[in-house]
């Protein structure tokens, strides 16, 4: 990505953030455990819980609601320039194109997935809400390992960029199977390892694709692969 791509793509992601705080700031209350409970919790709410149009407690959440839905969304803009500008670097080299094209097929389904999430609230269609949750997960699991893949076809001489992919497929794969098998949301407990791991894998996926999006190799470093068609 360019310098000025980097620099756009940031600042999308700080207006995300500060929307997400906003939309919590503005969630009346209540959790999935306990209704009664004032305002949002950040250990027994889901993240999704900001798009409430009601909340767990009753109240009118419009306002936080519509807040966190244009988050997500800016989430979504900024992870669509960031894995293109990435991946055309992948698909300019003949040793990686093929997962690269692999990994670009599965990012806009997954960007597509997480879109939905943001315009379909769980208190009016949580059937519908959940189904592309998961399915985004899973995409965007699905494209990292890929693009891991791409990275070792060419850059084997950065292996500190390689060491990035290796680490956001790994945490997406766990996070994936973790929502098939973790905790019961049933329990307190439970429910709050689940919401923990989902801001982790928030945080940690945000992070690796700023840093991926912004690597520069050092004056030093040459990947070895990158011969173009």
């Amino acid at each position: 990505m360019t310098r000025s791509g980097v620099r756009a793509v940031r600042a999308v992601v700080g207006v995300a953030m500060l929307l997400a705080v906003g939309a919590a700031l503005r969630y009346p209350g209540g959790t999935p455990l306990d209704p009664a409970s004032h305002g949002y919790s950040l250990t027994h709410n889901f993240l999704s819980d900001l798009g409430m149009t009601v909340a767990y407690n009753g109240q009118a959440n419009l306002l936080g609601a519509a807040l966190f839905a244009v988050s997500l969304l800016a989430l979504v803009a900024a992870f669509g320039i960031t894995s293109a500008g990435i991946l055309r670097q992948y698909l300019a080299a003949r040793a990686s194109r093929g997962w690269a094209i692999a990994a670009a097929l599965h990012c806009p389904l997954a960007a597509v997935a997480f879109a939905a999430v943001a315009v379909t609230p769980e208190n009016r269609v949580m059937a519908v809400h959940v189904d592309p949750t998961r399915l985004a997960w899973r995409l965007f699991a699905g494209a990292a390992l890929l693009g891991t893949v791409a990275s070792i076809r060419r850059d084997q001489s950065l292996r500190s960029r390689t060491a990035a992919w290796c680490i956001l497929a790994g945490a997406l794969m766990l996070y994936v199977v973790y929502l098939n098998v973790g905790s019961d949301v049933t329990s307190s407990n439970g429910l709050r390892a689940q919401v923990l791991a989902q801001k982790g894998i928030t945080v940690i996926a945000v992070t690796m694709l700023l840093w991926l999006g912004a690597y520069r190799p050092a004056a030093n470093e040459v990947p070895v692969t990158a011969v173009t068609a």
